[in-house]
């Protein structure tokens, strides 16, 4: 059945032909149901009555459909439909690298951030064990943003050529033709070309080829016939002289170990090949973070110390490690010096949001609550084994230092304050409405403070001495409700910092500002936490569990390339909220907080606040929301366990001195509680996954582990009250930015929701 415009295959329907060659025809089709375009590819027919060809190409199809990874295209789905057989693939807009070549040499910055994306995606390949076979510019796609993307993956592994002779193993144009998919001679490996078997090796030639093109502007094997391309590849060596003399010296020695003939003499593995290009910069500029050991036998520190950080670790019994050493090209700082020692909260504290370096790296300030509740600032030289609390602090939260490192703000009692080290106690210069819901701020070089005075809304600006509040950022568009943890650039006029809806249940962008040009910002790209900026120039933020340096580019105001894993974990130091848990200093030291042995004590307390008896002795928990029973005999709470979004929901039987857990699923953010009027059920939300619509679950206090769904929502929704009678639950429903909105709705079948009033922030 042929396609054509209009026509039908599986859920697609035909828009228009985007191309054709040896392999078929490719059109646009376009999936009503998820809005969704993709490119199909429909094989010919000589492939298609093949019926061993076919039952290997729909396994491999199956494999490839697992790989997931943002440097491959993704396969959607394999469609067959009145003896058309076609592949669903993801429709990569933008131009392919051939298109590219077409210009000349691509500059070498840009071909090696280029070939480091390459090799991230094969790597990912190679892993699953699928090889390209057919890796070539035509092949590799690149978007408007920069994004590289690695088509047609596992199509020549799944259809390797019957017989592996001269006639189908070689004789290929740059569209292989129908049967012939064993590559393109100008980029096919030596073993290819003798009909050999091939491994991952091959497509480390195919790479280093492509790789020698994109510096050079010309291929390193060439002729006029394929049969000249082939001769060529198996007997000549490349102009090494071709390639630019800005190519650094470890991506030489890269091409070199890729274009060895012999197999067994090849680059054997393209993660070496990644990990060489991340490490390499252009000869003239700063190199970026390497990977390896210190000198301390640590492996993964090495990044650290290369981009010029020292590590200090700030938690409750966490080690702590420290060093000095230049930027790569300094010539006067010491070599690394990485060393481990304890940190912890002073005696009887516990360390709460917040902390800060110095400019110079000596004095590290910190929040921690103390026995009557009330946190306070802290301030400890680097060097010194305690920490000194700072008179007229208390509840203080988010400090960051002045430029001078004598001078340090933070927010306490409605106020943006001020103190000086020297002496004096703190003065406000800036209201802010609130304590517990400010987020964060940065002093600039020439004495501006740019802060978060709310947990939605923008960022305003104040000079360090005092005086008028100015707006420095404006909410704009429907997905974004707050801007907070700003850190100043360099320069002290441009700033980044996070943006969310607000809600807290997903991860926000990256932006940046600028106190001297309009309050719109420009924003960088998603990221999971705030960002602190260190020399040269890199965004350090947490990517999951991991402390990940981005290249940023001070000139264009934009992220560059993917960002590089620095080898340290940080569980719990950051949320999907953007709080920020990190500090760095100019001269390189890092700070970060864990939160090792975070936890909360239950316990019952008179009207007056003073602790009657514990409830439980947890040392690993932190217990939200509790929830007493309606005889008051049990007491429902959510826990939550380092590593964990949620330790579940359990409930604690207060006469016996026993706990239960009631909910099934540990990695979803169960949260408040609330009894059914009998006291044998209790309702909880869970989040699910990003993307996942809210619920509200119901389970016996006897039945723990089996809970069921009452009923879903397209956003986060969290019990309030269980309706006397049990005919209903009272919930919350987040409806916008830091706004949520109570609802009612029946237990019967079907029953839709009520709103109850207006929409509460």
């Amino acid at each position: 059945m042929p396609l054509f415009p209009g026509s039908l295959l599986g859920p697609y329907e035909i828009i228009d032909e985007l191309g054709a060659g040896g392999m078929g025809q490719v059109f646009r089709g376009r999936d009503k149901a998820l809005h969704r375009d993709a490119a199909i590819k429909v094989l010919p027919d000589a492939f298609a009555r093949d019926a061993a060809r076919v039952t290997r190409f729909k396994r491999e199809a199956q494999i490839l459909a697992s790989l997931n990874h943002p440097n491959i295209a993704a396969i959607y789905g394999l469609h067959e439909n009145d003896g058309v057989l076609a592949l669903a693939l993801e429709l990569v807009e933008g131009h392919d690298l051939t298109e590219r070549l077409v210009k000349g040499p691509i500059p070498v910055s840009e071909a090696l951030d280029i070939a480091r994306q390459m090799t991230t995606g094969l790597d990912e390949a190679h892993q699953n064990g699928i090889v390209h076979r057919d890796l070539k510019p035509g092949n590799v796609r690149i978007t408007k943003d920069g994004k590289v993307k690695i088509l047609d993956f596992g199509l020549a592994q799944a259809l390797p050529a019957a017989g592996s002779n001269e006639s189908n193993a070689t004789r290929t144009g740059e569209l292989t033709e129908a049967g012939a998919i064993m590559g393109t001679p100008a980029y096919m490996s030596p073993e290819q070309a003798r009909g050999l078997p091939v491994d991952k090796r091959t497509d480390i030639w195919s790479f280093g080829v492509t790789l020698f093109e994109m510096l050079a502007g010309r291929r390193p094997f060439a002729g006029v016939t394929a049969s000249d391309v082939i001769a060529a590849l198996l007997t000549a060596e490349p102009d090494w002289s071709a390639l630019p003399e800005s190519t650094p010296e470890p991506v030489r020695r890269l091409l070199r170990g890729c274009l060895e003939r012999e197999p067994r003499e090849r680059l054997r593995d393209i993660g070496d090949a990644r990990i060489v290009l991340s490490q390499t910069v252009e000869p003239g500029t700063r190199s970026a973070p390497a990977l390896g050991a210190t000198k301390t036998g640590r492996a993964g520190l090495a990044p650290l110390a290369l981009l010029g950080l020292a590590l200090l670790l700030l938690g409750l019994g966490v080690g702590a490690l420290i060093g000095r050493r230049s930027l790569v090209g300094g010539e006067t700082a010491p070599a690394a010096f990485l060393g481990l020692f304890e940190i912890s909260a002073p005696e009887k504290t516990l360390l709460v949001s917040g902390l800060a370096v110095s400019n110079d790296g000596q004095k590290l300030a910190f929040v921690a609550r103390g026995e009557d509740g009330r946190a306070r600032l802290y301030v400890r030289a680097i060097d010194e084994a305690q920490a000194k609390e700072l008179p007229g602090t208390v509840d203080a939260r988010y400090p960051f230092w002045a430029p001078d490192g004598r001078r340090l703000a933070f927010f306490a009692q409605q106020k943006l304050r001020v103190t000086d080290l020297l002496g004096g106690l703190p003065r406000a210069i800036a209201d802010t409405g609130s304590t517990d819901d400010v987020r964060g701020g940065s002093w600039s070089m020439d004495d501006r403070i740019v802060f978060a005075p709310s947990y939605t809304g923008g960022l305003f600006w104040v000079a360090g001495t005092g005086g008028t509040v100015a707006r420095a950022t404006e909410i704009s568009g429907t997905n974004v409700g707050t801007h907070r943890f700003p850190c100043f650039l360099p320069d002290g006029r441009r700033f980044v910092f996070y943006a969310s809806s607000g809600t807290g249940d997903e991860p926000g962008d990256l932006y940046l500002g600028r106190l001297d040009g309009g309050v719109k910002p420009k924003k960088l790209g998603p990221v999971t936490s705030s960002a602190v900026y260190v020399d040269p120039p890199y965004l350090l933020y947490v990517q999951g569990d991991s402390l990940v340096a981005h290249r940023f580019n001070l000139d264009r105001e934009e992220l560059e390339g993917e960002p590089i894993p620095l080898g340290v974990s940080l569980p719990g130091s950051v949320s999907v909220s953007g709080q920020r848990s990190l500090a760095v200093s100019r001269t390189g030291v890092l700070v970060y907080r864990t939160d090792k042995r975070s936890a909360t004590r239950l316990v019952w307390v008179d009207r007056t606040g003073r602790e009657l008896k514990a409830v439980t002795s947890d040392v690993d928990t932190w217990h939200y929301g509790p929830t007493l029973s309606p005889d008051g005999r049990m007491l429902a709470v959510s826990h939550h366990e380092p590593g964990s979004p949620s330790g579940g929901i359990w409930v604690h039987d207060l006469e016996r001195n026993l706990a239960s857990r009631l909910s099934a699923d540990d990695k979803k953010d169960d949260t408040l509680v609330a009894w059914s009027p009998d006291g044998r059920e209790v309702a909880f939300a869970t989040a699910g996954d990003a993307g996942a619509p809210g619920r509200i679950n119901r389970v016996a206090v006897t039945e723990a582990g089996r809970p069921t769904t009452i009923f879903t929502a397209d956003t986060f929704i969290s019990p309030s009250v269980w309706l006397p009678g049990g005919k209903g639950i009272v919930y919350a429903a987040v409806v916008g930015p830091g706004r949520y909105r109570l609802m009612m709705r029946s237990l019967a079948d079907n029953a839709q929701p009520i709103a109850l009033g207006s929409d509460q922030a």
